[in-house]
């Protein structure tokens, strides 16, 4: 049985706290890879990690050495993921601003300076042994980083780009509702509501963990970031991080997981009531886009994208604000619960 973690606020940390834009791909293949260790989770999650498991003995050797059986990736990225939920994650590899795609958020963790990589990884190394190539990394050694971003964008092709998109979709509803939710309630409305395993109780918010440890944690005045994650919960530990960031689990709708969903294209049931092109709208939409955005992000022509926008507008599925001669579309309510369901719908169920 868990011990519980106590993240103190000040007013200060409560007007600075805030929901995590994009997700973060990097950040999502490192939860993964922690989860794929501890097998544990939710029936979702067995099925992805026997999938997983198969994909990745199918794969060939891992860089670095050893067989298709071990773990993509070994030793240069399955060994720096934590191995206990009370270990802390190197914040190079879950980043709390997420860029369009891995091999973005990889040439930023190669650009990162050598005294940052160094400061997180000496923070890990007092919490949990860590492998000597590691120092390689901390020292600047360009070929232990090249090594890492290959074994990451290996184990990644198998574990999570398959179900990306689907974990996004999942992932950008639960933001755009916490978003409402912020709008409508304010940030401790948010707090309150973030997983049974968390409780506000002002000015502290208690998050009950799998590890058998119970600290405090002070913000000190730099707020908190909320970043829904698919995979696991963490909690931010280090006491120097710049911008704590909290991942909170989603909970899985109606019972299903988003990671029960299939590869490729909207999902079968959205795109069956609104069609491809409408469907690929409102998942884009998730995001809070403007109209030119949507246009490029979908493929559609700006006159196509507005029409459809329109469409969803006077469905009750998405709300449009006017900014000079931009148009800012977001999801509603409605939006949300359906984009949700769609993530998680049997229909969906991986065969």
């Amino acid at each position: 049985m868990g011990e519980s973690v106590r993240i103190h606020f000040t007013l200060t940390d409560l007007a600075r706290t805030r929901i995590a834009g994009r997700p973060s791909p990097l950040a999502a293949t490192t939860f993964s890879a922690f989860r794929l260790a501890q097998r544990t989770g939710t029936p979702g999650l067995d099925g992805w990690r026997r999938l997983v498991l198969a994909g990745l003995a199918a794969s060939g050797p891992a860089p670095g050495g050893g067989t298709g059986r071990r773990r993509a990736g070994e030793p240069y990225f399955a060994q720096i993921a934590p191995g206990n939920p009370a270990h802390p994650v190197p914040r190079f590899l879950r980043p709390n601003v997420g860029l369009h795609t891995l091999d973005e958020e990889l040439e930023r963790l190669l650009s990162t300076p050598r005294q940052v990589l160094r400061a997180d990884l000496e923070y890990v190394g007092r919490h949990r042994p860590l492998p000597r190539w590691t120092w390689d990394l901390a020292d600047g050694d360009r070929a232990a980083a090249d090594r890492l971003a290959a074994a990451v964008r290996d184990y990644h092709r198998v574990a999570v780009a398959p179900y990306w998109r689907a974990l996004a979709s999942a992932l950008a509803a639960d933001r755009a509702a916490r978003n409402r939710q912020l709008g409508d309630g304010g940030i401790e409305e948010v707090l309150h509501s973030l997983g049974p395993r968390m409780r506000w109780r002002a000015p502290v918010l208690e998050v009950q963990t799998r590890a058998e440890t119970e600290y405090d944690y002070h913000l000190g005045g730099r707020g908190l970031v909320l970043a829904p994650g698919a995979f696991s919960s963490y909690v931010p530990c280090d006491p120097d991080e710049e911008q704590p960031t909290l991942y909170y689990e989603v909970a899985p709708g109606a019972g299903r997981h988003p990671l029960l969903a299939p590869p490729g294209g909207p999902h079968e049931g959205l795109a069956a009531l609104l069609g491809h092109s409408r469907a690929a709208v409102l998942e884009v939409i998730a995001d809070g886009v403007t109209t030119g955005q949507l246009a490029r992000k979908v493929g559609l022509s700006p006159a196509s994208a507005s029409e459809h926008a329109t469409v969803l507008r006077r469905a009750g599925l998405v709300a449009t604000r006017r900014s000079g001669r931009s148009s800012h579309h977001t999801l509603t309510a409605l939006g949300s619960e359906l984009l949700l369901h769609a993530a998680a719908s049997p229909s969906a169920a991986l065969r």
